[in-house]
């Protein structure tokens, strides 16, 4: 991969990431990089769409390496994995899953949007499902949807990260704070009590 295409690609995760697909051009992307969005077209012939995606999927790829190497490496607690999970997360560029299925998948021809669903799933949601399905499994925690439990933690996570602005707390103490709260809720429960 050449360098100016790896720019291109660097520069178009940046932007898409921090404004969503239908707020980006390609024009920005070519304004960013000092070249006409014309010149973008020899790298993406299918253009924003095609870009977009190639980028949504490295993102992808690159959380869900880095996901299992962090979970992997945690005690196999759940508050560890979660800890573990939460920062990986925060040591990367945001990942808003809720932009990313409300209005860029739309936007997308329906086999793009089918495919980026399905790696962010895979990606994204289904590490972190899978900690509270083997807490549920193992350590007696009671996982009613896994899935939501797990969307829930990466809201809660992608909010915490551009918390440090307001606050001098720590987001890293933020985030332990917040699954401190989440396990709270799904803790087990003697049988006296409801």
């Amino acid at each position: 991969m050449s360098g100016a295409y790896e720019r291109l690609l660097d520069t178009a995760e940046r932007l898409f990431s921090e404004r969503g697909y239908t707020a980006v051009t390609l024009r920005d992307i070519g304004t960013e990089l000092g070249i006409s969005h014309a010149s973008l077209y020899y790298h993406v012939p299918g253009g924003k769409e095609e870009l977009f995606v190639e980028v949504t999927e490295r993102s992808l790829a690159r959380h869900r390496v880095g996901l299992f190497k962090a979970i992997s490496q945690a005690k196999p607690i759940l508050q560890e994995q979660l800890r573990a999970a939460a920062r990986w997360f925060l040591s990367q560029p945001p990942v808003d899953l809720s932009r990313l299925s409300r209005l860029d998948l739309p936007a997308l021809n329906q086999v793009q949007a089918e495919r980026l669903t399905k790696v962010a799933y895979e990606s994204i949601l289904q590490p972190i499902e899978q900690i509270f399905v083997t807490a549920s499994e193992h350590q007696h925690y009671r996982v009613v949807y896994p899935i939501l439990l797990a969307s829930s933690f990466i809201q809660i996570i992608g909010t915490i990260h551009d918390a440090d602005r307001y606050t001098t707390t720590p987001v890293k103490d933020m985030a332990d704070e917040m699954i401190a709260v989440l396990l709270r809720g799904i803790e087990p429960r003697s049988e006296n009590s409801s």
